[in-house]
């Protein structure tokens, strides 16, 4: 499967809303649609298709510099598993180097296992609510909702 990611237009909005209709409910929904025309997207397709999207931005974060966040990542439930999160966040990951960050990070619930194994398959250390390095990222990252903050240092900055 030949998945190509790239930055959303303003055309591919629509499409990438209902990815995200599908994938969140209450508040994260709410949120994730709003932001699609803040933040920064990227789109990943599969034969012309959508099929999944990522809103990211850039922070700084007292003490570690310069961060890029990904504050929402959804993928269609039949493409889930065939790597089209990864190269979504993989790319992500290209763009905030290109911007001199020293980390990527992103949050989400304890339960949500999809997104804790995909970004830790991708080397991101998991951070709880309590802990130091969770206080330093919970308001740089919009985490109040959230429980588990995951980073990653980038190499090469």
């Amino acid at each position: 499967m030949d998945i190509r990611v790239r930055d959303a237009g303003k055309r591919d909005l629509e499409h990438i809303a209902k990815v995200f209709e599908k994938s969140f409910n209450g508040s994260y929904r709410y949120w994730s649609l709003r932001l699609l025309n803040v933040l920064e997207v990227l789109v990943a397709e599969v034969d012309g298709v959508i099929v999944g999207g990522l809103e990211h931005y850039v922070t700084v974060v007292e003490g570690y510099g310069r961060v890029g966040v990904i504050g929402f990542i959804a993928v269609e439930p039949s493409y889930r598993k065939k790597g089209v999160g990864s190269r979504l966040v993989q790319t992500a990951e290209s763009r905030f180097l290109q911007r001199k960050c020293n980390y990527s990070a992103a949050s989400t619930k304890k339960g949500n296992t999809a997104s804790i194994n995909l970004f830790t398959k991708l080397g991101y250390a998991i951070h709880e609510r309590g802990s130091e390095v969770f206080e330093d990222f919970e308001e740089p990252l919009y985490a109040y909702e959230d429980d588990v903050i995951l980073i990653k240092r980038l190499e090469g900055v």
